[in-house]
């Protein structure tokens, strides 16, 4: 095999990947960027089709711009429309062989140093007739709305938990939908009181959520606390929704249902890390509900437990753009400060700047993931004849069966049930298969680390056998 060396991959091209690589390539560290999609951005920053143009940019949108204009500026090699769909420690040595699916990239490159920025993805929650035709998740309306300028639907109910249905349903009102309904799943009010002072100093973050919800109230949208869809009905597509209220245990109240006519139902309830990556080299992980579930261990320059390897942004937790691009900018920093490109008087100097303002988007992020519930909470959401997972259809009388066999983890289920061997690879399924681990074992959702993880292995797409044998021939020359 013919090496492609990198002293530094980054993986992920979104806030964290992209400020990880600017600060690390500035530095005089041979970097390359490596991300799915064709255009740097990622989810948060998503770039539009080049065939759109808009009069007013959004903060995030201006921001966006700007740190995509200095990546263009810096000397770093770039492969975007790139799948990474395995790492592997290099055999002697302590470098890291990185397996690429792309047309325009090498199928193999070797790096010192790895910077995973991998983000994170929605977290649907099953309820009856989740898997109906014009039930979406968050991400995927806003995706539509922002970078496509596709309306899902024209009669909309959003249904979760957090500050993202705020912003989806202000958009979707903008966009010229009727949103039925906003059903916020916890009571954040109170929650929040004991973070006034965090909260008081994100400024520019209540004004943005002032903005979203006097929108929704100009719009005559009912805004509900403590409620959420239990049902979608519909014979080919969502055509009604079935909210109800929540009791203190999270259980639907029979006598509050109401059904809406709708054609679209949006479904957000929290987000989960994606650290595939992480899990798949032997990072050390913890379960940490506040941040979204599984995340790496990480020292305060974001090295996780194997050498020579950083996670920063919501692969490491959920905590948004900003503290992402501060996690991107201290692993670039730490980086360049060990192969000896920052001294290590700057090294501490940068590290030193960046303190502050690590600390505060932390207690933030902390107070999101407190106030807000995560989908580990709304487990009575589903029934026994709700599909779990959707790729192989299993439904949770089977994992409640598999359970009852003696299944006490999500690879134990996955081995009677075939829960979690889709396409997907578990990414939709995981949270709601250990949810049903632990109810059915009657174990706590505050000791979820007990019903694990399923294991990760490579490819982590899917691939073609042809796709495959290349790599192999790659690998054996």
């Amino acid at each position: 095999m013919k090496e492609v060396h990198y002293e530094l991959a980054v993986i992920g091209g979104g806030p964290a990947g992209i400020e990880a690589a600017i600060t690390a390539a500035e530095a005089g560290v041979n970097t390359v960027l490596i991300d799915r999609y064709p255009r740097p951005g990622g989810q948060y920053y998503k770039e539009l089709p080049m065939q759109f143009s808009v009069h007013h940019r959004t903060k995030a949108e201006t921001e966006g711009d700007m740190l995509i204009r200095l990546l263009s500026g810096v000397e770093l090699t770039q492969y975007f429309n790139t799948l990474v769909w395995g790492i592997f420690p290099k055999e002697n040595d302590n470098r890291w062989l990185i397996a690429l699916a792309s047309n325009d990239a090498p199928k193999l490159i070797v790096a010192d140093s790895v910077i995973l920025a991998t983000g994170a993805y929605d977290s649907p929650m099953p309820f009856p007739g989740w898997t109906l035709p014009g039930v979406i998740s968050a991400g995927a309306a806003l995706i539509l709305l922002k970078t496509q300028r596709i309306l899902p639907g024209t009669r909309v109910l959003v249904t979760g938990s957090g500050p993202l249905l705020l912003s989806v349903a202000a958009h979707l009102i903008e966009g010229g939908a009727e949103v039925v309904g906003v059903c916020e799943a916890a009571r954040p009010f109170w929650r929040a009181i004991p973070y006034l002072p965090t909260i008081l100093g994100q400024t520019h973050r209540i004004e943005e959520g002032i903005k979203y919800f006097s929108t929704i109230l100009k719009a005559h949208s009912p805004y509900r606390i403590g409620w959420s869809v239990v049902e979608a009905r519909g014979k080919d597509k969502v055509e009604e929704a079935v909210i109800a209220r929540l009791d203190k245990s999270l259980s639907p109240v029979l006598s509050s249902k109401q059904v809406i006519s709708v054609d679209t139902i949006v479904s957000g309830y929290g987000l989960v890390p994606n650290n595939y990556l992480s899990r798949m080299i032997g990072c050390k992980h913890s379960y940490l509900p506040e941040k979204g579930g599984f995340v790496p261990e990480r020292d305060d320059t974001m090295q996780t437990s194997m050498p020579n390897v950083y996670v920063v942004g919501d692969a490491a937790g959920i905590g948004g753009a900003e503290l992402a691009r501060l996690e991107g900018r201290v692993a670039g920093v730490a980086v360049a400060g060990r192969l000896g490109r920052l001294g290590h008087a700057t090294a501490q100097w940068e590290y030193g700047k960046l303190r502050s303002l690590l600390r505060r988007q932390q207690r933030f992020a902390e107070m999101l993931g407190k106030v807000f519930l995560r989908g580990l909470d709304l487990f009575n959401l589903s029934t026994d004849d709700t599909i779990i997972c959707r790729c192989e259809e299993i439904t949770r009388r089977e994992i409640r069966s598999a359970v009852e066999m003696g299944a006490r983890s999500v690879t134990e289920v996955k081995m009677l049930t075939r829960a979690g061997m889709g396409n997907c690879q578990g990414r939709m399924c995981e949270l709601s298969v250990r949810n049903a681990v632990m109810a059915f074992t009657g174990q706590s959702f505050l000791d979820m680390d007990k019903g694990g993880a399923y294991s990760i292995r490579p490819p982590l797409e899917p691939m073609t056998v042809k796709e495959l044998a290349k790599a192999a021939e790659e690998l054996s020359e």
